[in-house]
């Protein structure tokens, strides 16, 4: 009956996050940009701060789109990676500079998820900023080896063989408690199937996993797969992306709820920020969106652009938060 309530919640939830991310699955040129003209006239460097290492997801694409909006701007741009804390000193560290629009802050969903599963106050690292722009959305992928593939395993095959494992089929994620550890449960509970998450610290760590035998599958994402000997089983993406046509979507598959599943990336800054800055910062992430090397860079890393705005960004916000809530809650693993 828990397991069954549990079920019924969580598509109600997905349901709202599709309702609130209906734009989200729009190609960006059907973006339209923020109304005005966004006249806000930097005199010095803005700084956008990223809580991840050089190298990392948010870091890569926060440095080429720094480079591609010199081509709509004459403002100067300066990046700067604050790691640590569970990615809260670089909240922190935005939010305790002037909200003067020369601080933006590099988020990402984890971020977000981060201020629910450590108890940080909402209030300040969530209400503390003004959501201006989400940029990527990086779709969820159910991993296997080429070799599984070729030997007839698909994505039935893996619900075929959790059923016959009764829970002991491992699925590799980063972390116990994130985001992949959220998707496996919903692809768990969409398919009345049930696995066990095994954290591998990352991405291309939980990879190797599933090559090396270690794990059968992978929630990852699409990337996860390149140079590898892996193949992606079903992903969450409107239709089929390029460079992944022989890997289904999980709405082909029978199971269109989980089509929604992906991890964002964005910007925003400190509440209080001029609003001529916010506006102008928005048109810009609009111009960028629609650069053809913006767009090659997404989709050669097999992210999907996008270009999501204010309210609709914040309600993805709000989502991030409740479904962290709710999977947290059904895990024991929400902080006192």
């Amino acid at each position: 009956m828990k397991k069954t309530l549990f079920f019924l919640m969580a598509i109600l939830a997905l349901t709202l996050a599709l309702t609130a991310c209906s734009n989200d699955d729009d190609d960006t040129t059907d973006v339209v940009p923020p109304a005005g003209n966004g006249e806000w006239n930097p005199t010095g460097p803005i700084t956008i701060i990223t809580h991840v290492a050089p190298g990392g997801g948010m870091d890569v694409a926060t440095r080429l789109f720094v480079e591609l909006a010199a081509n709509y701007t004459d403002a100067t741009f300066v990046v700067e990676n604050v790691t640590g804390g569970a990615t809260m000193i670089a909240s922190a560290e935005v939010l305790n500079r002037p909200a003067d629009g020369y601080t933006i802050f590099g988020a990402a969903m984890s971020n977000v998820n981060n201020v629910v599963a450590h108890g940080f106050d909402p209030a300040r690292y969530i209400d503390g900023y003004y959501w201006i722009a989400k940029i990527q959305r990086d779709p969820a992928a159910v991993i296997i080896t080429t070799e599984a593939r070729d030997a007839g395993m698909d994505f039935h095959g893996i619900l075929e063989q959790a059923r016959e494992m009764d829970g002991s089929q491992i699925w590799a994620v980063p972390m116990l408690g994130g985001n992949k550890h959220f998707e496996a449960l919903l692809t768990w509970q969409a398919t009345d199937t049930e696995g066990t998450a095994i954290p591998f610290e990352s991405g291309p760590l939980g990879a190797l996993a599933v090559l090396g035998g270690e794990a059968h599958v992978q929630m990852g994402n699409p990337f996860d797969t390149y140079a590898r000997d892996l193949w992606v089983a079903a992903i969450a993406s409107p239709e089929r992306m390029p460079g992944f046509e022989d890997s289904p979507t999980f709405a082909e598959l029978g199971f269109p709820e989980l089509n929604d599943m992906h991890m964002w990336r964005g910007y925003a800054v400190r509440r209080g920020t001029p609003p001529e800055m916010i506006e102008w910062f928005q048109n810009l992430v609009y111009q960028v969106s629609q650069n053809p090397r913006w767009m090659e860079y997404n989709a050669d890393n097999a992210i999907a652009p996008t270009a999501v705005f204010t309210q609709e960004f914040r309600a993805i916000i709000q989502d991030t938060m409740d479904t962290t809530e709710y999977w947290l809650t059904y895990l024991d693993m929400m902080p006192d």
